[in-house]
């Protein structure tokens, strides 16, 4: 056949193809746009029967809906309604809440027991309420419950020929199971229970189970014999190797009621470790998963049963007990993944919480048509080009295509030695430089500078104005760096590094000079010129130092010249190497005190001036076994941005402390807790303060806070917000370090603090002879504008006993005592 043919035929079944394809597409869009509708709501099936739905629980509980509705779902097709009645038993503390729900039963049954014709029982409680009063309230009724767990208890009932019904298994064993299977590695299994009916049947069918598993540990915590601090405390020291099995658990030692919210929070708070539970509810707010009852299906069975012998006559005894109940297998598909676990770890049947819709099930409906209708495009659009194409056409493509191989190989190794950006050498091509053509014995310099404050461009301007002063910045050192003979590169983000050859430089160099002078001037972004500045490190070499090492050299002293503010320049010196050194040391080991354990708080005095009375103590932050001090780990902590996560540690410790000290029966005086102006952007401190005082019982007139005036000045719209949150919840606040800032008699006046602290250097300067009349006037004037004064640093006698003739209000120094250990601080006293 000549090639001309095939070339028509291959052009006609494509373009059939295609129009038969968007013939379909059309045909299955105007078939889900017209399909069927829903069947009309059914009519109302006229009510012959009505029976009482007694269920031990309140309508709040996590399965409530699911059982109401499994009932519904039976009883209204046959014309039966149901009344229900509560029992609340969650909400029960003894025989007195046993009796009063008897005596509201009685009532309310006894003026409705003519209408009743059967009744359904939910869960172990309302099970035995019905036993022990069958006679006085359901004689000769027939009863059927669901959602018991104690089987013993239904074996008993269905003897009675009045009951049957359905025998909830105890989910846990499933649980543990699975946990045990998808999590091989954790050894240690954690039971949290109560002594309610059903936290002890969980923890006697876990235990049973875990007698066939020797290898793992065991860790049990019976809340109904620890308070919550204690449950915590032991929270807070598992292995990390745990699994926590959160049992039937609502109450604590103190018999105080938790939530399931209030648990799950609680547990999460306290420890890294996965959280299962045989019951239903809390995958959504951290609960990894578990088995637990299909309450909808065994409300629905036992409805049917119940409609059964109501309707058609069956008997009681027709029915045994039905112990092969439904269940369900949920688990959190978000945490799943934090724990390293895999759909295939889990049953076939298993459902997922928060699990993304794959692109299929999005859009499964539409799929079709839609890919019906690529392929008619294509086809179409495949037929239409046929007609255009020829044999010379082919032979232009596949020179062209040889040509873009070479070109392609050409950029990608272009592309791959510099930065997609800005078009400069990138850091693997630095560092491929140095390696090739510097000798630790060669005569150069290493430069790396960066953009002063850049990242507020980013924020203020965008990401993409960014992107355009960066463009335009390396246009200019390229430009100056192509005319002295530089290497230049981008070293990563905002930071940009040169090599210079044959010379050194200092701070002073022509180079240098020459490259702080470009970011000196001007970036025009949409008519609005914006400053920028640089910060820049210089390391020479030595004959020693290899030359990639003198990259980590000029960062040090590109570190050092941030210390010292924005737009500086420093050479690397061996000191600078020590001081980072030192530096990394300090941060290591508050880092480890942060993370282990490792922060405990001495507790200075505060005396009254005029009684020797001890009236409270101010928090002071140390590290276990270390010997930097606080002078030393409290600016680093601040620098890096781990002031909030200190500031929440002491808080907690002194709140604890303060705990322990009242649960001791020791007197207890306010402990002053100081807040860094860098927690400013801690937006939740308040609330973890407060919760904080909750779970330790502590009253919020123990706290003070200690502020100073850099809090004030920087931050007015979220300082304000703070400062009355803090008196909301009843908390005083201190003005620290009064004396050493801005400090303004006449700013007190408007300030929100209720003490005044006088700091030790105006103690030093100006209670002397011939100056003193200046502290008495600053005691006087404090006290004029309503507020107290605490005068600091006191150390000698004579200071003391000055102090007190002027009337301060209280004294804190080494002349009545230096920080104390817990133990010593509350036994603590200035007159003996």
């Amino acid at each position: 056949m000549p090639k001309k043919n095939i070339f028509n035929f291959l052009r006609f079944t494509i373009a059939t193809t295609g129009i038969l394809c968007l013939f379909l597409a059309l045909s299955q869009i105007t078939y889900y746009a017209v399909r069927k509708k829903p069947d009309e709501q059914k009519p109302p099936v006229p009510i012959t029967q009505n029976v009482l739905f007694l269920s031990s629980f309140d309508s709040m509980h996590a399965n409530y809906d699911e059982k109401k509705n499994g009932l519904e779902s039976v009883f209204l097709d046959n014309g039966i309604e149901f009344d229900i009645s509560f029992m609340d038993v969650k909400s029960f503390k003894g025989d007195s809440d046993v009796s009063s729900f008897y005596n509201f039963f009685e009532e309310r049954f006894n003026n409705n027991s003519a209408e009743y014709t059967g009744i359904v029982v939910s869960d172990d409680n309302a099970l035995q309420f019905a036993m022990d009063h069958q006679e006085e309230f359901f004689k000769d009724l027939p009863i059927v419950f669901f959602a018991i767990n104690n089987k013993e208890r239904a074996e008993k009932a269905v003897a009675n020929p009045y009951m049957t019904g359905v025998f909830e298994p105890d989910y846990i064993v499933d649980t543990a199971k699975t946990a045990m299977n998808s999590m091989p590695d954790r050894k240690t299994l954690v039971a949290l229970h109560d002594e309610s009916e059903a936290g002890l049947v969980d923890i006697d069918e876990f235990n049973e189970y875990m007698k066939s598993f020797p290898d793992y540990n065991v860790i049990e915590l019976n809340a109904a014999k620890l308070t919550m601090a204690e449950i915590i405390e032991k929270l807070k020291t598992l292995p990390d190797d745990s699994i926590i099995f959160f049992m039937a658990c609502y109450n604590d030692a103190t018999r105080h009621k938790y939530s399931l919210l209030d648990i799950a929070n609680i547990i999460q708070e306290n420890t890294d470790a996965p959280i299962m539970r045989n019951y239903v509810g809390g995958r959504e707010v951290g609960i990894l998963g578990g088995t637990y009852m299909n309450a909808f299906d065994q409300a629905r069975l036992a409805a049917t049963i119940l409609t059964d012998i109501l309707i058609n006559g069956a008997k009681v005894s027709d029915f045994g007990l039905y112990t092969d109940a439904a269940s369900i297998t949920c688990f959190n598909y978000g945490l799943m993944k934090r724990y390293g676990i895999s759909e295939k770890m889990l049953p076939d049947d298993t459902v997922y919480i928060n699990r993304p819709l794959s692109f299929r099930e999005t859009y499964k409906e539409i799929i079709p048509a839609v890919a019906l209708l690529m392929i008619s495009m294509l086809c179409l659009v495949s037929a239409i080009s046929f007609a255009f194409i020829n044999e010379k056409m082919h032979v232009k493509d596949l020179e062209k295509s040889k040509s873009e191989i070479e070109n392609s190989k050409f950029m990608l190794q272009y592309q791959a030695e510099h930065d997609e950006l800005l078009d400069l050498l990138n850091r693997r091509s630095i560092l491929k430089y140095m390696r090739n053509n510097l000798k630790a014995d060669h005569r150069y310099s290493v430069m790396l500078f960066d953009i002063d404050g850049f990242k507020d461009v980013n924020e203020n301007y965008g990401h993409k104005i960014g992107d355009r002063i960066l463009n335009d910045i390396a246009d200019r050192l390229k430009s100056f760096a192509d005319s002295l003979d530089l290497t230049l590169g981008r070293y990563g983000g905002d930071e940009f590094i040169v090599i210079n050859s044959g010379n050194w430089l200092n701070k002073d160099s022509e180079i240098v000079t020459g490259i702080v002078d470009i970011f000196n001037k001007p970036f025009m972004v949409e008519d609005v010129g914006i400053l920028l500045s640089t910060s820049a490190g210089i390391s020479n070499s030595d004959g020693v130092t290899e030359p990639q090492d003198h990259i980590l050299n000029a960062e040090m002293a590109l570190f050092e010249a941030k210390e010292h503010g924005k737009n500086m320049v420093c050479v690397y010196t061996d000191v600078m190497k020590q001081k980072f050194a030192e530096e990394t040391n300090v941060k290591q080991a508050f880092l480890n005190a942060l993370e282990n354990d490792g922060l405990y708080m001495k507790y200075q005095p505060k005396v009254s001036a005029q009684t020797k009375e001890v009236i409270g103590y101010e928090a002071l932050v140390r590290l276990k076994d270390s010997p930097y001090g606080p002078g030393q780990f409290i600016p680093i902590a601040e620098k890096n941005g781990w002031a909030s996560k200190l500031g929440r540690a002491t808080t907690a410790l002194v709140v604890k402390q303060l705990a322990e000290w009242k649960k001791a029966g020791k007197t207890i005086y306010p402990v002053s807790v100081n807040y860094s102006s860098r927690q400013i952007n801690d937006s939740g401190y308040v609330e973890f303060l407060e919760s904080l005082l909750k779970l330790y019982g502590v009253d919020p007139g123990y706290i003070e806070i200690e502020i100073t005036e850099s809090l004030l000045m920087e931050e007015s719209a979220t300082s304000g917000k703070l400062f009355e949150d803090f008196r909301k919840l009843g908390i005083k606040l201190l003005l620290d370090d009064f004396g050493t800032g801005y400090s303004s008699l006449a700013y007190l006046t408007y300030v929100p603090v209720d003490n005044v602290k006088l700091d030790k250097s105006l103690v030093d300067t100006y209670l002397v002879e011939g100056k003193d009349a200046f502290i008495r006037d600053v005691i006087q004037l404090v006290h004029d504008i309503g507020k107290l004064i605490t005068i600091e640093g006191v150390e000698e006698k004579w200071q003391y006993e000055k102090l007190r003739e002027f009337n301060a209000d209280a004294i804190q120094g080494y002349y009545f005592s230096k920080p104390l250990n817990p133990e010593d601080a509350i036994e603590f006293k200035a007159i003996e």
